[in-house]
């Protein structure tokens, strides 16, 4: 550190000494020696000024540690009784006192205090305001007589007499003025002033610079704050794996302390099917060969819990661009990897019992084919399905029925073995699949032991419930070659497994696959039957058999295919009910009915009474009643001009429901009958419970009459019940004289048949109605 004064200062003070020894007045010239004296003497002074505030400002980091050196360095050098920092607060354009020196005295003490206190705007008066406005050095030689000094009786309370100050000068702005006094009075002293000025200058540079230190620790402390509490995880690691640095989060993150986590390295901490994945890319990431990479793997807790993250990994450089370190960006995934793992689960089992789904039951069998083909065994695909469930969901709640379901597909896992495997594919449907195989045989052992665990009572929220089961097998290769085909022919064995009664197993026979694409055929066809208008209804006559008049006629539906040409009833009334297209295709069937009937009236012919066939699905739909309301009123025909006629069977599915619902109807006053009655085993007290108008018994009681003897008793017991009961008997399938006068000696209603009419078009019906109006029927016993 150099102690000269600058080449300024020096000649200032040269000028100054010359001056006096020049002087005219005698008395006041200066000996030659005198003047080296003296020259030396201030030379000494501003040379040690000038050293202290040199110590003063390198032995300080900041202008508040630096401030009070300074006043007391010059203080004492110059012998002052006090001095006094102040400092520019910029936001608010004032000047505060900052430090503060002074003798040992308490008037000095209080006029210090005093000053502290102070807070000094820009006015150009004053000692510390006018070094401030003007940027230079100020000198008050009496403070006794200095007017516009604000502290001027503070200080001369406290003694002072003279002072100087300088502004503290930066970049060309004033930071700040330092004041002193004394307690004598001091004329000017030039080179003082010029002294004053370097050493301003000197502190401003301090002070800049002190400022860009205080900024740059700030911003290094917040970007360590940054780093120690961001909410990811971040460390400096070397390239041997070793942990250099760590923050909080990574240290929370993992479970350890950071001691703990610095003792580590990279690989203790990772999964050991991890440990290795970022080795290739850190490679080349210190050969320079990418900038950065970014690589997901596992890390293992403190604890032993394994967590995921998501890691972006750069190289730290020194300036002459060799490497030091890498540092890792730690992010941690587990949230999204769970939410992932829950979407493949979902995407692959069943939420409800846990079992796979269809969609990993396909990828399970094709790779179970694979290895069949290359083994030769056999295996084999089930198609399970519950009977009776939807009665159980319906009667007992969707709670019950999903906790009956859970139940079943644990009872199916447990009476599987270990290579097998089930699934549930919707509803109350299940698939098994069943590996090394020898033949069917062995799928028949399995599917016995389903259906036996299947039928056990099942107990849930308290109530105990019964469910069976019917089960399709389809053999590889004996059946099909491929998982699609399995699928279809196990399907189609399941459903024969219901039509033998339920509650057993079928393998696939070849012949039902015809079966199966005929019955595909002809439902893709009735689904646009109604829409391409290829549906209609032909009309049979019912006949009075004590005087051969027509007393009503029945609705029956047919079908003309573009494709297939006429389609029997009997083929496609089945697939309409099972599908649900009965629905509307009875809404239908019931609306051009009466629309028929009306039309009949209209032309002039006498009203007749329509029936109409229910099916089992229209009688369960809860849209009956609204929908049969509004056609009647649509139409306009009167309520007892219309007969529905229920089977005996379907009544006997849900009698309870039965009963309500045929009750409303007779309620609108239309009227009930019991189609194809003798067939399903009713009692006369169950039927007493029915709301019916109208009995028909089934043709196959009638085909073989009066030769028949099983048939006539069975015949008479039924008319029989019917007049004890009140009720109109119909005989269907009349196709002979005897049978007609059979019937009628037994004092039967009605018939209907062939004898009289084969179901023909609305417009023949009505030329019959016609005829039979003018010329009634003629039998040959008449």
């Amino acid at each position: 550190m150099s102690h000269r004064l600058p080449s300024q200062v020096v000649a200032a003070l040269r000028k100054a000494l010359l001056a006096e020894r020049a002087a005219p007045d005698p008395a006041k010239s200066i000996a030659p020696e005198d003047l080296r004296n003296r020259l030396a003497e201030r030379f000494a002074q501003r040379l040690g000024i000038e050293h202290s505030v040199t110590q003063a400002l390198a032995c300080a980091e900041r202008v508040e540690d630096a401030a009070p050196l300074v006043v007391a360095a010059i203080s004492e050098i110059l012998r002052l009784a006090c001095g006094a920092w102040w400092s520019l607060d910029r936001d608010r354009d004032q000047l505060v006192c900052l430090s503060a020196w002074g003798l040992p005295d308490p008037a000095i003490d209080e006029y210090l205090e005093t000053s502290r206190q102070m807070q000094l705007s820009r006015q150009p008066d004053g000692l510390v305001r006018r070094a401030w406005v003007e940027g230079d050095p100020v000198w008050v030689e009496n403070l006794t007589e200095a007017s516009s000094f604000g502290r001027q009786a503070a200080a001369i309370a406290a003694g002072l007499r003279s002072a100087f100050a300088f502004p503290i000068n930066a970049a060309g702005e004033v930071r700040g003025v330092v004041e002193f006094y004394w307690q004598t009075t001091h004329q000017p002293d030039r080179d003082l002033l010029d002294c004053s000025r370097y050493i301003g200058s000197q502190i401003g540079q301090f002070v800049l610079r002190a400022e860009m230190a205080a900024k740059l620790k700030a911003t290094e402390q917040r970007f360590a704050d940054t780093v120690e509490w961001a909410a990811i995880g971040i460390a400096h690691i070397d390239r041997s794996g070793r942990i250099l640095h760590a923050n909080g989060f990574l240290c929370s993150l993992l479970g350890y302390s950071r001691e703990e986590l610095l003792a580590l390295t990279v690989k203790q901490l990772s999964h050991p099917e991890d440990r290795n994945v970022v080795d290739e890319m850190r490679d080349k990431l210190y050969l320079g060969e990418i900038p950065s990479f970014q690589i997901e793997k596992r890390y293992l807790r403190k604890d032993g819990s394994q967590v995921w993250a998501a890691l972006t990994i750069s190289l730290q450089r020194d300036s002459s661009g060799r490497p030091l370190h890498h540092i890792t960006i730690v992010q941690d995934i587990s949230a999204r990897k769970q939410a992932e793992a829950r979407v493949q689960y979902l995407a692959t089992h069943d939420a409800l019992t846990g079992l796979p789904n269809r969609v990993m039951f396909g990828e399970m069998v094709n790779h179970a084919l694979g290895a069949a083909r290359r083994h030769n065994w056999r295996c084999a695909v089930m198609f399970i399905d519950l009977d009776r469930f939807k009665q159980v969901n319906d009667t007992l709640g969707h709670e019950t029925g999903d906790g009956l379901l859970r139940e079943v597909s644990q009872r199916i896992k447990q009476n599987l073995r270990s290579s097998d495997m089930a699934a549930r594919i919707g509803g109350d449907e299940f698939v098994v699949l069943l590996q090394e195989l020898q033949g069917a045989d062995e799928a028949g052992v399995v599917a016995r032991k389903l259906l036996s665990a299947a039928m056990a009572p099942v107990s849930v929220a308290g109530l105990e419930c019964r469910v069976t089961a019917s089960i399709g097998i389809s053999m590889f290769p004996d059946d099909a070659q491929d998982e699609p085909s399995l699928m279809k022919h196990a399907d189609i064995a399941m459903y024969h497994a219901k039509e033998e009664g339920r509650n057993n197993y079928q393998v696939y026979d070849h012949v039902w696959g015809e079966q199966s694409l005929e019955r595909m055929t002809l439902e893709a066809q009735l689904r646009g039957a109604l829409d391409a208008q290829e549906l209609s209804l032909h009309y049979q006559a019912k006949l009075n058999l004590s005087d051969h008049t027509i007393s009503g006629v029945e609705a029956l539906l047919r079908w003309n295919n573009r494709e297939l040409g006429s389609v029997p009833p009997s083929r496609f009334i089945p697939i309409a009910e099972e599908t649900g297209l009965i629905l509307p295709i009875g809404r239908w069937v019931l609306r051009t009915a009466c629309e028929q009937a009306i039309a009949w009236q209209r032309s002039g012919l006498p009203p007749v009474r329509v029936a109409v066939n229910l099916s089992p699905r229209q009688l369960s739909d809860p849209e009956l009643l609204p929908a049969l309301a509004e056609i009647l009123r649509s139409t306009g025909l009167a309520p007892e001009l219309l007969e529905l006629e229920v089977t005996e069977s379907s009544m006997m599915q849900d009698a309870e429901r039965a009963v309500q619902v045929l009750t409303a109807l007779k309620a609108m006053g239309v009227r009930l009958a019991i189609d194809d009655f003798g067939t399903g085993y009713s009692s006369l007290a169950q039927l007493n419970r029915f709301p019916i108008d109208t009995l028909k018994v089934d043709r196959s009681f009638i085909r073989n009459i009066p030769n028949d003897e099983e048939g006539r008793a069975i015949a008479e017991a039924i008319i029989a019940m019917g007049r004890t009961l009140k009720l109109t008997v119909v005989a269907e399938g009349v196709e002979t004289d005897d049978q007609r006068v059979f019937l009628r000696d037994l004092a039967c209603d009605q018939m209907q048949g062939y004898l009289f009419s084969k179901p023909v078009s609305p417009e023949d019906f009505a030329e019959l109605l016609r005829r039979n109006g003018t010329e009634g029927a003629r039998f040959p016993s008449t």
